[in-house]
C-alpha cells in the first residue's frame, strides 16, 4: 500500500485548518510522492500554498532537484527547520500566514535530534502556534512526537500509517570492535559489493575513509569542520541526483540518516555504528527497495549491558537539572544550583514577557528525548544479556517463540573461521607440550575466556562453535632404542575431524 492509498483527496478536503495529520510510512511508500501529487494538485487549484520543511541539508538538495525537474515551486516552498530557528534565536518572525499547509518531512527531528541539538523546540513551538494552517508531519519513525503532541494536549492527533516492512532485511549481524569495520571494508572489496557504513563519529568515519579512499566516498555535515573538507561536494551532488554511488563503500556520518534514496541492486551491505533505535531504522531506510529480490545484510555495533549501564547514569545526570526546576520552581532551583549551567542545556534562561524580567524554563523536548530513551533502556535490559542485540533483533523481526533470536555475532564467525583453520592445519599431527601451549594461546585469540584450558574445556568450546573437530589423547607407544633398551613415547594431543550428527549439535 503506497500512502495515496491510504489518504484519499476526500479525507484531504475533510482536513480543518489547526488539524495535525501525522503519517507514519517507510521508505518507498510514497510520502513525498503523496505532497508533489495529491496534496499539490488540490493546492493548485485551490490557489493554495505549502510550506515544506526539511532537516537535512542532503534531503533539501534532493527534494528541490525533484520539485524544479516537475514545476512545482510554483505551490510549494521549502525551508529548513534550522532556519526556522535561526530567525526566531534573532527575534525575527517567519511570514507562516502565506500558506495553507505546512509539512514537516521526517518530522522526528524534533526529538530526535534533541539529543544534540538545543533549538529544536523553537522551530516545534512556533509549528503547533499555527492555527490558520493544516499541519501534515511525515516520518517512519515519529512515534515520539505524535505521543508528546498528545500528552501535552496540544492536540489530538489525526493518524495514517503504513505498517513498517522490515523484510528486505535478509541478515542481521552485530559486532562488537571498531577494528571489524575495516574487516567489513576489505570484504565488500573483495567481492565488489556495494556497502553504505553509518557511523555517528564523524572521525571515526574519516579513519575508516582514510584507510579506503580508492574505494570508498566519505560524506559529513558541514557542522564537522575538521572532516567536512575531506567531503567531495561533486561526487556527493551526483549521489543526490542519480540516487546511487559508483563506489564500492559511502562511509557517511547521521548527515544522510534520512531523506536520502539509493537505488542500486548492488547495494548489499549497511553497516550502522548508531546507538539510536530510531535513527538506526532511519539508516537501513535510505535503501530504496526495487522488487522482492531486492535485499541488504545488516550489521549493526553492538552495545554492552555493561555500556547500557553507563548510558543510563548518564541519562539520569542530564535530566537532573531540568527535573529538580520541574518539581520545586525557579526560586529553589537557583539557591540549589547556586551560579551553576545546565552543561547539557536542558535548562535555560528565557525573557518573560513584559521583557523586564527573566526566568529558568526547561527545553520539554530535550527532556522527553531522555524519557524516550530510558524506556528504551528499559525495553533492552528486559531482554537480559546481549538486551540491545536482542531489542533492535525483536524490533526488525529476527524473532519468533520457536526458533528464539535469529542473529549472529561477526566476531565469533571470524574466531570460528581462525579457530577452523589452525584445527585444520594440525589434524592428525601430534601435540606434545610446546605444541599444547600453542593451541591453548590460539584458542585464547580467538575468543575463549576460561581459567584453565584443558583437553575437556577446549572440546567443549570446539563443540559450542560447532566445528568438525575433536582433540584426542593419546598415550604414547613402547618402543626399543638403538640399544635395544625399552622406551616409552610421551602421550600427546592429536586433532581428528568428526562429522557431525544429531547428539553433536
Amino acid at each position: 500500500m503506497k500512502v495515496s492509498n491510504l489518504i484519499t483527496n476526500d479525507d484531504i478536503q475533510n482536513w480543518e485548518n489547526g488539524d495535525v495529520i501525522t503519517i507514519k510510512a517507510g521508505t518507498g511508500k510514497g510520502k513525498s510522492y503523496f505532497i508533489k501529487n495529491n496534496l499539490y494538485n488540490i493546492a493548485k487549484n485551490e490557489n493554495k500554498k505549502i510550506l515544506m520543511l526539511i532537516h537535512r541539508k542532503n534531503c533539501v538538495y534532493q527534494f528541490e532537484e525533484e520539485i524544479h525537474k516537475d514545476k512545482k515551486y510554483d505551490v510549494i516552498d521549502i525551508k529548513t527547520y534550522q532556519h526556522l530557528e535561526h530567525l526566531y534565536s534573532r527575534k525575527k518572525v517567519f511570514n507562516f500566514g502565506k500558506y495553507d499547509y505546512i509539512v514537516c518531512d521526517e518530522f522526528h527531528y524534533f526529538i530526535s535530534d534533541a539529543s544534540f541539538n538545543k533549538k529544536t523546540d523553537i522551530s516545534f513551538n512556533q509549528l503547533m502556534k499555527q492555527k490558520k494552517q493544516i499541519k501534515i508531519l511525515m516520518s517512519a519513525t515519529g512515534d515520539s512526537v505524535t505521543d508528546y503532541i498528545n500528552e501535552h494536549q496540544i492536540t489530538q492527533t489525526i493518524d495514517y500509517e503504513i505498517p513498517l516492512d522490515f523484510s528486505f532485511v535478509k541478515t542481521l549481524t552485530f559486532y562488537n570492535k571498531d577494528e571489524t569495520l575495516n574487516h567489513f571494508m576489505q570484504e565488500s572489496i573483495q567481492r565488489k559489493e556495494r556497502t553504505i557504513f553509518f557511523i555517528k563519529s564523524a572521525k571515526k568515519a574519516y579513519e575508516l575513509y582514510s584507510k579506503n579512499q580508492k574505494n570508498s566516498l566519505f560524506n559529513c555535515s558541514e557542522a564537522n569542520k575538521n572532516y567536512y573538507k575531506f567531503v567531495d561536494e561533486e561526487k556527493i551532488n551526483n549521489l543526490l541526483k542519480n540516487e546511487s554511488f559508483d563506489e564500492t563503500a559511502l562511509i557517511t556520518t547521521m548527515a544522510m540518516d534520512t531523506g536520502v534514496n539509493i537505488v542500486d541492486k548492488k547495494l548489499k551491505h549497511i553497516v550502522c555504528d548508531i546507538e539510536d533505535i530510531g535513527v538506526l531504522i532511519q539508516c537501513i531506510g535510505r535503501k530504496r527497495i526495487t522488487d522482492k529480490n531486492d535485499k541488504i545484510n545488516l550489521y549493526v555495533k553492538s552495545v554492552s549491558n555493561q555500556r547500557l549501564g553507563g548510558m543510563e547514569t548518564q541519562l539520569l545526570k542530564k535530566a537532573e537539572m531540568a527535573q529538580y526546576l520541574s518539581s520545586f520552581g525557579t526560586k529553589d532551583f537557583i539557591e540549589e544550583y547556586y551560579r551553576e549551567n545546565d552543561q547539557f542545556n536542558i535548562v535555560y534562561d528565557e525573557i518573560t514577557e513584559d521583557e523586564n524580567k527573566a526566568t529558568k524554563k526547561i527545553n520539554e523536548l530535550m527532556l522527553y528525548k531522555i524519557m524516550c530513551d530510558q524506556d528504551d533502556m528499559s525495553d533492552m535490559k528486559r531482554f537480559g544479556t546481549y538486551g540491545f542485540s536482542k531489542h533492535v533483533a525483536d524490533i526488525l523481526g529476527f524473532y519468533n517463540p520457536t526458533e528464539g533470536f535469529q542473529y549472529r555475532l561477526i566476531e565469533e564467525d571470524i574466531n570460528d573461521r581462525n579457530l577452523s583453520l589452525y584445527l585444520d592445519s594440525i589434524t592428525g599431527v601430534k601435540l606434545y607440550r610446546e605444541e599444547k601451549e600453542v593451541m591453548k594461546e590460539t584458542f585464547k585469540k580467538n575468543g575463549l575466556s576460561a581459567r584453565t584450558l584443558g583437553i575437556n574445556t577446549l572440546n567443549g568450546n570446539i563443540k559450542d562453535r560447532k566445528l568438525p573437530y575433536i582433540i584426542n589423547t593419546k598415550n604414547g607407544k613402547s618402543y626399543r632404542d638403538k640399544n635395544n633398551q625399552v622406551k616409552k613415547e610421551k602421550s600427546y594431543w592429536i586433532v581428528g575431524k568428526i562429522t557431525f550428527n544429531e547428539d553433536c549439535l
